[in-house]
């Protein structure tokens, strides 16, 4: 781990403050190496928290970051609530938890804000009643994770994976060339090419979809930096669609998954494929995120049979 003090290597996020406040600095690509292991962690299984999601999303919700005595502070704003940009913390990840939510603390007290923190699961909760005797909670499903069991996704045994068994069985019937490739070096470009194509296709425009084309472009052109794991199929030698992920402990999380709809059964095809290639025994959960209000993907989701909804809370204290 960095065993930095903070003050030494983060550029001071208010210089008028106190020499011991905590001092904040915007996170960048650059810094993936040095959050990436704090993250081993955490047993926050949502896919917000892991290295790979918190870097893509790292512009869209300000994300700064500290670290104080071997530990991860993370910083960023939560977007239209109550009608303003909130400022709210990860959980600390690293050897010194309680020592740094008191420097949370500490902080906002200097910033004069109120102590928030985002994307915490009901299993963490008491974690913080042990140091807040009153906690407001917030959260909304729009944002739950959705969960599965990987043996369902990599197996789709039983009558109510009939549905998705059909899709991917006529795929294959009407597409008997179609190959299941790993994501490399030899591979990137082909992968690049497709999306490229892929977003010159896209009607949607609003900023969520907007940062999410713009950072899923950021993680191919960055794939050795990012170093997830990233799987494609080919029809006829070209690209159809491709999947990256990310593996922490016992669960797979799905961070990127695009497709040209007019292959019937894509999307099946490379759900399944992914999950069967990267799903190895000790993987007992794969998440695949929220829908985010989405009609389509929540029906989409839905139809997997989710293990669980893994609700995410907003605790103002």
């Amino acid at each position: 781990m960095d065993n930095d003090n903070q003050e030494n290597h983060n550029e001071p996020y208010n210089k008028n403050k106190e020499p011991g406040i905590l001092r904040f600095r915007k996170m960048t690509l650059d810094d993936i190496g040095r959050i990436r292991e704090y993250f081993s962690y955490s047993t926050n299984n949502t896919c917000d928290h892991t290295a790979g999601s918190t870097l893509m999303w790292r512009d869209f919700f300000s994300m700064e970051y500290a670290i104080y005595n071997d530990t991860l502070i993370t910083k960023l704003e939560i977007k239209d609530i109550d009608a303003a940009d909130t400022v709210a913390f990860y959980l600390p990840l690293g050897s010194d938890r309680d020592g740094a939510i008191s420097k949370i603390n500490e902080y906002c007290q200097c910033m004069d804000i109120p102590v928030v923190f985002c994307i915490v699961t009901s299993d963490e909760l008491p974690l913080l009643s042990a140091f807040y005797d009153d906690m407001d909670l917030f959260h909304d499903t729009d944002w739950s994770d959705y969960v599965y069991r990987a043996s369902d996704m990599t197996s789709l045994a039983g009558r109510k994976y009939n549905g998705q068994r059909n899709h991917i069985n006529h795929f294959k019937r009407t597409y008997q060339t179609y190959a299941f490739e790993e994501i490399s070096e030899s591979n990137i470009g082909d992968v690049i090419e497709f999306y490229n194509a892929l977003i010159r296709t896209s009607n949607k425009d609003y900023d969520i979809f907007n940062e999410e084309q713009k950072k899923t472009l950021e993680v191919l052109n960055n794939y050795d930096t990012y170093g997830l794991p990233g799987g494609l199929i080919r029809i006829d030698k070209s690209v159809a669609a491709f999947s990256i992920g990310e593996i922490r402990g016992n669960t797979l999380f799905i961070h990127i998954e695009k497709a040209d709809l007019k292959y019937k059964g894509i999307y099946q095809v490379m759900n399944n494929e992914y999950a069967k290639h990267f799903a190895s025994h000790e993987i007992e959960f794969i998440n695949r995120g929220e829908d985010v209000g989405d009609e389509g993907l929540r029906i989409s989701k839905s139809s997997y049979h989710p293990y669980l909804l893994l609700d995410k809370y907003i605790v103002t204290v």
